[in-house]
């Protein structure tokens, strides 16, 4: 007799393929026959909606036709008919001599984010579209790999890695390694692993920040950096960006007027403009900043969403040796995964160690189990990025060309990251945005962005979602556009 897979009332194992029993499965789908439609496709929908609701894990073998339709006393053909649905809809794969096995369509792996209760929906059907989060999908393939991988080596893993966290199924070994490989010197002590880059800007401004302290930021710059610096009860100082880039000179004289205790920069794929500094403006800054007491933060999260093509990775402003003013805050939420809460910080040792002994660290640290995914998940990293690169820039270049053709808005196609900033030459955001809600679209007005509540004229629209829901957004934001007449 097979043997149990552990707790599940589900699956059991039989060799090396894990099988739902016909009896269990009757069971797990519970008073399925009533409602609507043949008996065949009753059944398909029950079975789909133990595998949206988790009761029927994914990669788990069905019973055959004969088994199933016996146990549930159904003809065997409308087992087979049900099976048919199931397979035309792609939530199972049958091969010849294994069974059919549980999956997931496509067409559910196309979401915003891992939260995301559209279930694959979003804009299908007059269905709310939240274009307030940019995050890309999960993918799901390898998600499943290291979650799994994760399991099996948990015990051995908690076991034998030391308390900080680190190890050869650390993620921060990887991490490592990447700096490396674009020329940054970086072992373990240059690295802190915490639970997000919001934890990790968190953790800096506990460190350097007092309340009054003057912190100059970017403008538009990224709203959680914002909200967490005026948590800590710092002064955000606006340093407006040009439609082009840094104004590297007139930062320099902003960092001379405020003399902040921190300086908080995105120069690779800024969010939410999408601009790259240059190598030149990189060089000038860092030649700059050394006339100034404050601590530098570059913020990396977007780092890995180069959408050029067959671009080298770009050049990090450059860093003397033992420098202590300069840090990295990098993230895997938006490059992988935003589910796994794992980021980073990256320093001189003597900064690490001062961060690590907060006692906030150890709450803002990753949990182990997040670090061993982690880890198992940057083992597929090269080919997430290849197919994310490649899927969001095709998305980006259709949301492009549906807002090329409004005539009351402009904007650069930006060279990476997830989202597009959209300038208004006729509309104010908070009013646009109000009628675009009307119609299921929610939005994020460009003063969100602002460190001083300007920029009222812009919007920031990713396009982390599928072409037919950018479509439905933009046809959602003009009909809004359209409505503005009918207000004044």
């Amino acid at each position: 007799m097979a043997q149990e897979s552990g707790p599940s009332e589900v699956a059991q194992v039989n060799g090396a393929v894990r099988r739902v029993p016909a009896s269990r499965l009757g069971r797990l789908l519970g008073d399925w026959r009533a409602g609507d439609g043949s008996l065949a496709r009753r059944l398909a929908g029950a079975v789909e909606k133990a595998v949206r609701d988790g009761r029927l894990p994914l990669g788990v073998q069905l019973p055959a036709e004969r088994l199933l339709a016996g146990e549930l006393g159904l003809a065997r053909g409308t087992v087979a008919a049900s099976y048919e649905i199931l397979r035309a809809e792609q939530l199972i794969v049958t091969r010849t001599g294994s069974g059919s096995t549980v999956t997931l369509p496509p067409r559910l792996l196309d979401r915003l984010s891992p939260w995301a209760s559209d279930r694959g929906e979003a804009g299908r059907n007059g269905a709310p579209l939240d274009l307030t989060i940019a995050e890309p999908a999960a993918p799901f393939d390898e998600l499943l790999q290291a979650v799994r991988a994760a399991a099996d080596t948990l015990s051995a893993t908690l076991l034998h890695a030391p308390a900080d966290g680190g190890g050869p199924l650390s993620p921060a070994t990887a991490v490592a390694d990447a700096y490396r490989a674009q020329g940054l010197a970086t072992d373990d002590s240059h690295l802190l692993l915490t639970s997000g880059a919001d934890a990790a800007l968190s953790l800096l401004g506990a460190a350097y920040l007092r309340p009054g302290a003057r912190v100059v930021l970017d403008s538009p710059t990224y709203p959680g950096a914002l909200a967490l610096f005026r948590a800590a009860g710092a002064r955000p100082v606006s340093q407006p960006l040009t439609p082009t880039g840094w104004d590297v000179p007139a930062l320099d004289r902003t960092l001379a007027a405020a003399r902040p205790s921190l300086t908080y920069l995105i120069t690779d794929f800024h969010n939410p403009t999408g601009l790259l500094m240059g190598e030149e403006e990189r060089a000038e800054l860092r030649r700059r900043l050394r006339h100034h007491d404050t601590l530098v933060v570059f913020d990396e999260t977007m780092r890995d969403l180069d959408l050029r093509e067959d671009a080298a990775p770009p050049p990090r402003v450059p860093v003397r040796a033992g420098d202590r003013n300069v840090v990295y805050v990098g993230s895997l939420s938006k490059s992988l995964w935003p589910g796994l809460r794992v980021g980073w910080i990256r320093a001189h040792p003597d900064v690490v160690r001062r961060l690590a002994a907060l006692p906030l660290a150890a709450a803002l640290a990753p949990s182990p189990v997040d670090r061993i995914v982690a880890a198992r998940l940057l083992e597929h990293r090269d080919a997430i990025l290849v197919r994310r690169r490649a899927q969001l820039a095709l998305q980006r270049d259709h949301l492009a060309a549906r807002l090329a053709a409004l005539p009351w808005c402009r904007f650069q196609v930006p060279q990476g990251g997830l989202s597009l900033w959209l300038e208004l030459l006729d509309a104010d955001s908070r009013r646009l945005t109000d009628l675009a809600a009307a119609r299921g679209l929610v939005l994020t007005p460009g003063f969100r962005f602002s460190p001083d509540g300007a920029l009222d004229r812009y919007l920031r629209i990713p396009f982390t979602l599928p072409p037919e829901a950018l479509d439905s957004a933009v046809d959602r934001l003009a009909a809004a556009h359209a409505g503005l007449g009918r207000t004044h």
